[in-house]
């Protein structure tokens, strides 16, 4: 008997995609007022500006991972039947929507907003159905989808952390924002370890409490933008790296010693020509 591959339900796909095209045209042309928060925290005054862009950023996200979950919800081995819960596999999908939409919306003239905005909707498609096919080992691409994957989450990791960074904001508020999202990435990366879930959920908050930890040394170093984002990579790359090898059971003492050449390898990379 021939097993058959899961297929990815295209309809589904291109609803996902015309709710976000529509929801991204309609907040060019309606112009939402800025909205502005002020109150104390630890003793010191913090303003949080809400506008039509943010709205949108938050908007497009949670379409772009509800409608992963909507698609992925279509697999025929789930949900009983696959290695890891569904919801791991909607956080990259949210993340590039998000940040799709922000750097859309960054665009100077309509022709780039438009040419980035069909760009942003083949990205968010190619990363659902990387989803979908990373899902089961039975499908053909499902180690070329996960490898797409692992490098769409470390890149997403970098631009945020250069996003967060370069606001020279409150340690409170970066290093705050480096942790929430370096603990979703890395649900997606340690995910692929057939464990407990409530184990990846909690090696994926020490992930991101190590990432936000790194936030708050860095702001004390006169570091430019990019060298400061990435030893971030770096360090959530370390971290993931390690804690991905221990729930896979194949954390050796050579394995910690190649994540420790690559790292001064390349922290002496980046500290060096970070100073020219």
């Amino acid at each position: 008997m021939v097993e058959r591959i899961p297929r990815l339900n295209r309809d589904r796909l291109s609803v996902l995609i015309a709710l976000i095209l529509l929801t991204s045209v309609l907040f060019r042309f309606v112009q939402l007022p800025q909205v502005t928060r002020r109150f104390h925290l630890l003793g010191s005054p913090l303003e949080v500006n809400l506008t039509g862009g943010g709205l949108l950023v938050v908007l497009v996200a949670g379409l772009a991972a509800m409608g992963a979950r909507y698609i992925l919800a279509a697999h025929p081995d789930a949900p009983d039947r696959l290695p890891r819960p569904l919801y791991f596999s909607w956080v990259l999908p949210g993340l590039l929507g998000g940040m799709a939409a922000y750097l859309v919306e960054l665009a100077p003239t309509e022709v780039v907003w438009g040419g980035g905005l069909l760009l942003a909707m083949v990205l968010i498609g190619l990363a659902v159905a990387a989803e979908f096919a990373a899902l089961s080992p039975r499908h053909p691409a499902a180690t070329r989808a996960r490898l797409g994957l692992n490098i769409l989450a470390y890149l997403l990791a970098l631009v945020f952390f250069y996003l967060i960074y370069r606001t020279r904001a409150r340690s409170l508020v970066t290093a705050t924002e480096v942790t929430l999202v370096a603990f979703l990435i890395a649900l997606d990366l340690l995910g692929v370890a057939e464990t407990r879930a409530a184990r990846v959920v909690l090696y994926s908050a020490v992930v991101g409490l190590v990432a936000g930890e790194a936030t708050w040394a860095l702001n004390y170093w006169r570091l430019d933008n990019w060298t400061a984002s990435l030893l971030l990579l770096l360090f959530f790359y370390l971290a993931t790296g390690i804690a991905q090898q221990y729930l896979l059971d194949r954390l050796k003492p050579a394995v910690l010693l190649e994540f420790g050449l690559v790292t001064a390898v390349v922290l002496t990379l980046v500290l060096v020509l970070g100073k020219k």
